[in-house]
């Protein structure tokens, strides 16, 4: 009887314009005690001499890896939902059967694969229903191991996040923490997937551009795979910075709209989120509130993609 080949798995890791934000996260990939079998660096069409930093480090071109790195330069920006939804898709073409994935500002310890790989052990050995592991990610400057970068979120019955409760700390749900492991992820930072949820789930959809998209994808593989944060495999983001209204703040709005349709009480979620773009959009002048009205309506007629005007 033939010997079950081992499984191969490969980081996917999603940048740009920071590659020396991309060349930490490489570089805690690359000390990890259970080494990746492969490194995919999704660049997305970046204009500060990332390839060449890649070049010059030796991760391009270069035959004598024990991992195999492939470096894809997209033709424009695609987005972090075109990035992941591009690595994706070449990963499990090329055969590799565990995906993990992160953008360029996650930091990874060094044994974050190793204690997937335990717990996925586990699950697999009791359960038969398929998965999904996240790391868990805590913020960059946490001095103490207990300050999340995202907040996790508490299930109801049904299995749709409670409306308004969010935990930043790790100590606040370590009640609901079951052998290592809290029911929900926190998508796409450090996120540990197999290759059969993007052939049954299928990739990100591309059109969200930035914002939602991991949202999305979590929501429709929660109808197939359970979802598990394996608490003690650590990877590190910086905390996001409250109060910047920019471009970007169209299609977070806009595309909250559509990821709501996958929640409880989807219109009183609507109705909150068009409150909470007007009074953005109105504390920024004409401009502002033009461009939330624009995300509105286009979030609720379903219009998505990379829109014209906008970078």
């Amino acid at each position: 009887m033939p010997e079950n080949k081992p499984e191969r798995i490969a980081a996917i890791v999603v940048t740009y314009n920071r590659k020396q934000l991309l060349g930490e996260c490489i570089d805690s990939l690359l000390r990890q005690t259970r080494p990746l079998d492969g490194l995919y660096i999704i660049d997305n069409a970046s204009t500060d001499g990332t390839d060449q930093y890649l070049v010059g480090r030796g991760l391009i071109s270069s035959a004598d890896r024990a991992i195999e790195v492939r470096y894809v330069r997209m033709s424009e920006n695609a987005g972090g939902a075109g990035g992941f939804a591009e690595g994706m898709e070449q990963a499990t073409g090329a055969g590799y059967d565990w995906l993990w994935l992160m953008d360029d500002d996650v930091l990874a310890a060094p044994d974050a694969l190793d204690v997937l790989l335990q717990k996925k052990g586990r699950l697999e050995a009791a359960h038969s229903e398929p998965f999904i592991l996240n790391s868990l990610v805590l913020a960059r400057d946490s001095s103490d191991g207990d300050v999340l970068a995202f907040p996790l979120r508490e299930l109801s019955a049904r299995g749709s996040p409670k409306m308004g409760t969010f935990h930043w700390r790790l100590s606040e749900v370590r009640d609901k923490v079951h052998d290592g492991l809290y029911r929900w992820i926190c998508p796409f930072n450090g996120t540990f997937v197999p290759a059969r949820a993007v052939r049954e789930v299928g990739p990100p959809r591309k059109e969200f551009f930035i914002y939602g998209d991991e949202t999305d994808f979590q929501f429709r593989a929660a109808k197939t795979f359970r979802l598990y944060t394996a608490v003690a495999s650590r990877v590190f983001h910086p905390r996001p910075q409250p109060g910047r209204f920019d471009w970007k703040q169209y299609y977070s709005i806009r595309n909250m709209f559509i990821v709501n349709r996958h929640f409880d009480h989807a219109a009183l979620r609507n109705l909150r989120l068009i409150f909470v773009g007007l009074v953005m959009g109105l504390r920024h002048g004409r401009q502002g509130t033009k461009l939330m009205l624009r995300a509105i309506r286009d979030g609720l007629a379903g219009r998505l993609g990379k829109r014209d005007g906008l970078p």
